[in-house]
């Protein structure tokens, strides 16, 4: 199911991670929605694949390109974001240990 736009990369992650995550829909998982969103965006416009034709090296590419310039507490909000989606995907188990990076250095 290979998305043929950017809007339907997006509604592809927003029912992807809609799956996932639990909780109060007004706080944690807006929060955690709308950085997926903008991870899907960003994917897209890069490779032009949606949530469920990612492959490592999509991931890989964002956390290291596309939030070099964050503070480390964001880096690390948007790695966990990302382990959400993995989880979704249900891929965390052989990807978690390939996405070691400085975005995992500060922990709540």
């Amino acid at each position: 199911m290979r998305p043929a736009n950017q809007q339907k990369a997006i509604r592809h992650m927003e029912y992807l991670i809609s799956r996932k995550l639990s909780g109060n829909r007004q706080t944690r998982v807006k929060e955690q929605t709308r950085r997926a969103n903008q991870i899907a965006v960003s994917i897209w416009q890069r490779y032009q694949v949606g949530p469920y034709q990612y492959q490592l090296k999509h991931l890989r590419w964002y956390l290291e390109t596309q939030t070099k310039h964050l503070k480390s507490a964001t880096r690390y909000r948007h790695w966990l974001t990302i382990r959400n989606i993995l989880t979704a995907l249900g891929k965390q188990d052989g990807w978690l240990g390939h996405l070691q990076g400085p975005w995992i250095k500060h922990q709540n």
